[in-house]
């Protein structure tokens, strides 16, 4: 049988609609046969509701998380793999909210002095996100940005001025925009993806954040920075949601953004600088719990 070139592309591309699927089996509809996720602020509630076998299965989920994350099962930056981000949208734009994370973070290092770290999250965007990357980019007809990636990494490394690296960063930006521009702009802006970025984003910062830390001793600087970046990433895709007043109207948006910027409020004391102190008394699994949440509030989105 023989398979027409236009057709295959033509799946190849077609958007996919990305439902959530929460990474936390809360089996919520069993505590009392009743208890069920409304559109009307019932996510907030359930988040946070009082019943004993709710606290005692969110307990447990976040613990089984974050040990399966410290173990090392799963790889947060590549999840999804190649063929995933070909055709879902939420995979492929988180993918660039990580090379823009890795990239705010450097460039700030770089601002604040900090020029040898700055040059390690230069790196690895170019490395190995952007190669996994580049067949999402070729199915989706998108613009590469290769060598604005390169560009920005050579002037990092030279260590050139700072207005040099800010304009090399900002022709980095353009690239992630015009690559995000692949997707269209209904499905970019709707807020089921836009959460599935933020989810995305913010499971990889725990799995980084969790590497970062050992019993209190910060162990990998880099880590802990990462972690930092897709967090504020996954912040501006927050902020981005909340101004459009359209998607807000949806059932069950308003209250799952309220879920999420609270729960991004609460953690916000992980990180006490751009470069960690040596000893740091936090608690991994609150970013793990705090992603939990969120996904439980998002997946009420109708």
């Amino acid at each position: 049988m023989s398979i027409d070139p236009s057709d295959a592309a033509a799946k190849a591309t077609a958007p996919v609609r990305f439902r959530l699927q929460p990474i936390y089996r809360l089996g919520i509809a069993a505590l009392s046969g009743s208890v069920a996720i409304g559109s009307s602020g019932a996510a907030l509630a359930a988040v946070h509701s009082t019943a004993p076998e709710l606290a005692v299965q969110l307990a447990q989920a976040e613990g089984s998380a974050t040990k399966a994350m410290a173990e090392g099962e799963g790889e947060g930056e590549g999840e999804g793999g190649k063929a995933s981000i070909l055709r879902d949208d939420s995979l492929y734009l988180a993918r660039l909210g990580l090379i823009r994370g890795h990239l705010t973070i450097g460039v700030d290092l770089y601002r604040n002095g900090h020029r040898e770290a700055a040059a390690t999250h230069m790196k690895h965007p170019a490395d190995e996100l952007y190669a996994g990357l580049k067949p999402a980019l070729d199915v989706r007809g998108a613009p590469g940005f290769a060598e604005a990636l390169q560009q920005l990494a050579e002037q990092v490394e030279a260590g050139a001025e700072i207005a040099a690296v800010e304009e090399a960063f900002a022709a980095v930006e353009a690239g992630l925009e015009a690559a995000a521009s692949a997707v269209p702009k209904t499905q970019r802006t709707d807020a089921e993806i836009r959460f599935g970025v933020i989810i995305q984003l913010l499971r990889t910062a725990a799995q980084e954040y969790a590497v970062a830390l050992d019993n209190g001793q910060v162990v990998n600087a880099h880590e802990y920075q990462d972690a930092l970046g897709f967090v504020r990433v996954a912040r501006a895709e927050l902020d981005a949601l909340r101004a459009d007043d359209k998607q807000m109207q949806r059932a069950g948006v308003a209250a799952a953004v309220e879920v999420a910027r609270t729960q991004l409020d609460g953690i916000a004391d992980l990180w006490t600088d751009l470069m960690p102190p040596a000893q740091l008394d936090r608690d991994p699994g609150r970013l793990f719990g705090a992603t939990a949440r969120i996904e439980l509030a998002a997946s009420a989105i109708q």
